[in-house]
């Protein structure tokens, strides 16, 4: 048993870019409400005789204007940099981080075994990352089996990408729920935050790559992570991911 999380401060920095994320895209819309709603009252008022008498009418609508795109500039200058986590990028084996995901995975359920199959290839990326982003996957398959079961994981090279699947003998996703689990904090389970898919579907698509669901109830549901394999090319580095 490990006396210390060797994903854990990876998991606090997703959790808190998701989490920040979320909260920016939703001021966002806000802000776009108040400013549509602010130009509508002074077409409205612009040859209203209250307007004429009392200039401070359209001084104050200019106000709200002014200040809610300064506080959408607060939203992404501030609180965007700050939750910009430190990366490393490297070339890393992605079997390596397939066992690690399993090694670390929280695994509450009795009688749940994940069997791990994977060959390797090099990925260029932080590995504590997608170390994370599996780990989500083989939890969320897990407590799908109520009872037990298996979470098959695999790794695999297909043509140029490596692809992760993590595989449950569960009851399965809905077909109403597939779309809605993979919203943030989206979850039928207490206690829960809800934010596995996402912090899986981020990293993914932050090294080019992409997470799929695939397959729904009654039986079984698999989750897939493919990215690109490194390309060796001598003297250049490694691209920039994006945020």
């Amino acid at each position: 048993m490990m006396s210390r999380d060797p994903l854990g401060a990876a998991e606090q920095a997703a959790t808190a870019e998701e989490i920040v994320a979320t909260l920016r895209h939703d001021l966002r819309n806000c802000f776009g409400t108040i400013r549509n709603a602010a130009y509508f009252i002074r077409r409205k008022v612009a040859r209203e005789q209250l307007c004429r008498d009392d200039p401070r009418v359209e001084q104050f609508i200019h106000v709200i204007d002014e200040e809610v795109l300064a506080a959408s500039a607060l939203v992404d200058d501030v609180i965007g940099s700050r939750a910009r986590p430190l990366r490393r990028t490297v070339s890393a084996s992605a079997r390596e981080c397939v066992h690690t995901a399993a090694a670390c995975a929280r695994i509450a359920e009795p009688g749940v075994r994940v069997d791990v199959e994977a060959v390797d290839g090099v990925v260029e990326l932080d590995p504590a990352e997608l170390s994370l982003a599996v780990r989500c996957l083989v939890e969320n398959a897990a407590e799908s089996m109520e009872g037990g079961g298996v979470v098959a994981l695999r790794g695999r090279v297909v043509g140029a990408r490596y692809r992760i699947e993590v595989e449950d003998t569960g009851a399965g996703v809905p077909e109403a729920e597939l779309e809605a689990i993979t919203r943030p904090f989206y979850t039928t389970k207490p206690g829960h935050l809800g934010l596995g898919l996402n912090i899986a579907g981020r990293v993914a698509r932050r090294y080019f790559g992409a997470l799929t669901i695939e397959g729904g109830a009654p039986r079984g549901t698999r989750t897939c992570i493919e990215l690109p394999l490194a390309v060796e090319a001598p003297g250049a580095g490694a691209a920039e991911p994006p945020p």
